[in-house]
């Protein structure tokens, strides 16, 4: 890596003086004032302003030599010098400059060509060129060659003229389309260099002598602004692409730097305080700036820790069409208020009110629509008069105003606070919901990551309902439980009735939320609207909707399909038995598989429940043969229903549990007994083998034992899935937890020989049966299984690799995956998709496998002997 020599800056600071000017006197200006001083660097190449301003101008002369003069020029170019360099020759050009993003496909670049009727394009690599080829139209001029970029180096000092109008169309920006077709902005060179002036010397966040490090791709608006606020303030622009660089070395980078000021998206910091980065390869840093997107007091918390003390955060609103509105600044000793942050006081010369529908200012503490009034603001949207006149007005003293459709309201102290977009409000039962306050709450939440709520019609009824999108945080986020939080917080027609869990929320190519990309939620049924409960069924909807968090449900709605887990399928069962008052053994887990619904559900629970009590049918028909997954110690069967599902219709599966564990009854006391136990209840589905068999931890050894005992009574066994589970042999368990005391040590194995016939709460009943699990596997050594078997194992596990020691276990063919999430999480949703992936393929594996052996079987036995 290459650390550029320092040489000293001493341009003055910005002026409005230098907004009426534009791009071209005041880069002059900074050039003559400090050439030697480096103004571009990426760590494998430093340029001093002197160099760029060569490089550039050079650029400028080629670029006013070609074809189609009028018409937009493109860069597409990496976030390297050569690709800034290039960009800023076409603005020292006069011909109006749109910065292309290498990272998005080809064929969205063509169609912001096409919208443009751009015909020239200088591209800064060779990879970069040949995609150029691909996006312009046939007619195009001679595309620029990367050697008209890197690597210009003319001597003698730059040709600085002609001046461009510094009022005339500059650039061009795309907003970023999270909502529709996205609008092509207009941006004058005053506008540029007033942005940087409110963004350096207005704002102070960057000074001449700073080292500022630039994350953000040329391509967004926010990219142009910060490599403009460097280049015209007369700092050093240090670029990093977190994109192709990744954000683990970053903290390296900005130490090798020497990094001063950060410029970057909540979301970058987000990742980038997840990484753990030492703080002392960050004592360089006095400032943290935040723009892009709503940032939240949580994320400053979480930086603080590895900022330095005397770090300030300054946390920005903008748009493309404005620039710079407003800044918050929050110093190390500042306060840091919850929720979403403010967007704090309008900055340097710009006017801010907020006004109703009809253009008329709200009263004061009153949200309303945000209006910008500047001198130098965007001249409109390009060729676009109706949608630049609806948004754009002239205003007093040369003064241009824009609506915007951002809601805000000011506090107490002129600080504004956005509200969110009037392109998302939502009419729910008649109130206006700003889904923006729901996304608030949710990040509120420390299980939450990141979060985004919409509005959705319901497919059958077009009835408007909120969705909320959430990252967890956490391996394992019950849906239910997330909306049992939100209704301390929120009214009841702001609680999202449905939640869908992502990896991560899908963006735009500039790096916002594309709501448009945002899957489509599990289709609910629509209520209870038009439906007769009898009395009956209305108690039973009432702990239906207690256990989900709802508001409403049908008689058919699906409690698997709202959210339900085994975490609510529990609270559901322990309010029937304890609060309604039905005997436990007829309210079970099992009963709600096989009746989901309100109707069903209270129409099972008139009579006796039937079938054996360790057995759970999750998918009782299908043309498959049948799997047989065995719970955990303390687990139920209704824990595997979404694998069972994922799965699909064609697959039959049944669940075993531990006996007594929801119906009163003495527990066993052995793995081999547990297996005899299920291999009896097994045979009562399917009489005769060969039998698939699968178990999550525990349950794996049962299942394990159960495939000895299958074989040795002559049934066969086609194959034994093990998820997540340690092998059979109590060398290889982590150690076991002493008893607290002598006293404990005599009346555990007490408790846990009752375990079953005591009828405690539903969450210690099942961690008695936990304990009892472990206490049996520590007493349970297993043979060798010769058959083919797949091991999955947990990524997030600490203690992954103990469970992946099977290979003195398993003397077959077998085979080894690891899958997201943790011990647990791996059964849900969103990991358990994966899951299904892998065991969906390895049923069909073996299906094709034993097929194939058949096939020889049959040949050998029907093939007639040679004479």
């Amino acid at each position: 890596m290459v650390v550029p020599v320092l040489a000293a800056h001493t341009v003055t600071p910005l002026d409005l003086a230098d907004v009426r000017r534009g791009v071209h006197a005041r880069l002059r200006a900074v050039v003559q004032a400090q050439p030697d001083a480096i103004a571009l660097t990426d760590g494998d190449n430093a340029w001093t302003f002197a160099d760029v301003a060569a490089r550039a101008c050079a650029i400028a002369a080629q670029v006013r030599g070609l074809p189609y003069p009028h018409r937009p020029v493109t860069v597409l170019a990496d976030h390297q010098p050569a690709g800034a360099v290039a960009a800023l020759g076409v603005l020292l050009s006069g011909r109006p400059l749109l910065v292309l993003d290498p990272l998005v496909p080809a064929p969205r670049l063509r169609g912001y060509v096409e919208r443009l009727g751009a015909r020239v394009c200088l591209a800064d690599t060779p990879a970069n060129l040949e995609v150029a080829t691909r996006i312009l139209p046939a007619d195009s001029a001679p595309i620029v060659p990367p050697t008209a970029v890197a690597d210009v180096a003319p001597a003698g000092p730059p040709a600085w003229d002609p001046a461009p109008d510094p009022a005339a169309v500059a650039a061009l920006g795309f907003t970023s389309g999270s909502t529709g077709q996205p609008k092509v902005v207009a941006l004058s060179g005053r506008h540029l260099v007033g942005d940087a002036w409110a963004g350096s010397t207005v704002g102070d966040c960057v000074r001449p002598d700073d080292v500022m490090a630039h994350t953000l791709p040329f391509a967004f608006a926010a990219g142009m602004n910060a490599l403009m606020t460097g280049l015209l303030s007369g700092a050093t622009t240090a670029l990093y692409d977190t994109r192709t660089r990744g954000i683990a070395g970053l903290a390296a980078w900005i130490a090798a730097s020497r990094v001063s000021v950060v410029h970057a998206s909540p979301a970058i910091l987000r990742a980038f305080v997840g990484t753990a980065p030492d703080p002392a390869r960050l004592a360089t840093l006095r400032s943290f700036t935040l723009g892009g997107e709503a940032a939240h007091g949580r994320d400053v918390v979480a930086a603080r820790q590895v900022l330095p003390a005397t770090c300030t955060v300054f946390h920005r609103f903008g748009s493309t069409e404005t620039g710079l509105v407003a800044q918050l600044l929050l110093h190390a000793d500042d306060a840091v208020p919850d929720g979403p942050l403010p967007v704090g006081e309008p900055i340097g010369v710009t006017r801010v009110r907020l006004v109703d529908e009809d253009g008329e200012p709200v009263p004061d503490g009153e949200p309303g629509t945000v209006e910008v009034t500047r001198s130098y603001l965007a001249t409109g949207y390009w060729g676009d008069v109706d949608a630049t006149t609806a948004a754009f007005a002239d205003g007093d003293d040369d003064l241009r105003v824009y609506r915007s459709r951002d809601l805000g309201r000011f506090e107490d102290g002129g600080r504004l606070r956005l509200l969110g977009r009037r392109d998302h409000s939502v009419k729910i039962r008649g109130y206006l919901v700003e889904p923006g306050e729901v996304d608030a709450a949710l990040f509120a939440l420390p299980d939450v990551r990141e979060a985004v709520t919409v509005g959705r019609p319901r497919p059958d009824d077009g009835v408007l309902e909120l969705v909320s999108y959430l990252v967890p945080a956490v391996q394992q986020l019950s849906q239910a439980a997330v909306r049992a939080q939100l209704r301390e917080v929120l009214p009841s027609h702001m609680v999202p009735p449905t939640i869908v869990l992502l990896d991560a929320l899908p963006r735009t190519e500039r790096g916002k939320i594309d709501r448009s990309a945002l899957p489509e939620p599990p289709r609910r049924a629509a209520g209870s609207a038009g439906q007769e409960f009898s009395a009956w069924e209305r108690l039973v909807a009432q702990v239906f909707m207690k256990a989900l968090s709802i508001e409403d449900i049908g008689l058919d709605d699906d409690f698997f399909e709202l959210g339900g887990d085994s975490l609510a399928a529990e609270a559901l069962i322990t309010q029937m038995v304890d609060g309604v008052g039905v005997d436990a053994g007829d309210a079970t887990t099992a009963l709600l598989v096989q009746a989901p619904t309100v109707r069903e559900f209270a129409a099972r629970l008139t009579r006796k429940a039937q079938g054996n009590d360790v057995l759970v049918p999750l998918q009782p028909t299908g043309r498959q043969q049948p799997l047989f997954l065995v719970a955990g110690g303390g687990g139920l069967g209704v824990a595997f229903l979404w694998l069972s599902r994922l799965l699909g219709a064609d697959q039959p599966m049944w669940a075993l549990q531990g006996h007594g564990i929801e119906r009163r009854a003495l527990p066993d006391h052995s793995v081999e007994a547990i297996a005899r136990r299920n291999v009896a209840a097994l045979r009562r589905v399917q009489p005769k083998g060969p039998y698939l068999l699968a178990g999550h931890s525990f349950g794996g050894v049962v299942a394990f034992e159960m495939a000895h005992q299958l074989r040795r009574s002559g049934s066969e066994v086609n194959g034994l899935i093990l998820l997540d589970c340690y092998p059979p042999d109590p060398a290889l368990l982590p150690p076991e937890p002493p008893p607290a005391d002598l006293a404990a040590r005599v009346k555990e194995p007490l408790g846990l020989a009752l375990t079953g016939l005591r009828r405690a709460s539903s969450a210690d009943l099942y961690w008695h049966f936990y304990r009892l699990s472990g206490w049996m596997q520590r007493r349970y050594r297993g043979r060798p299984w010769r058959g083919d078997a797949l091991v999955v194992v947990a990524e997030d596990e600490e203690d992954r690799e103990l469970r992946s020691r099977w290979e003195r276990h398993l003397t077959g063919s077998w085979e080894l995956v690891s899958v997201p999430g943790d011990h647990l999480s791996m059964m849900r949703d969103p990991y358990v998709t994966r899951l299904a992936e892998v065991v969906a393929t390895t049923l069909q594996r073996w299906r094709d496998e034993k097929a194939a052996r058949d096939a020889v079987i049959h040949r050998d036995w029907t093939r007639t002997p040679s004479s």
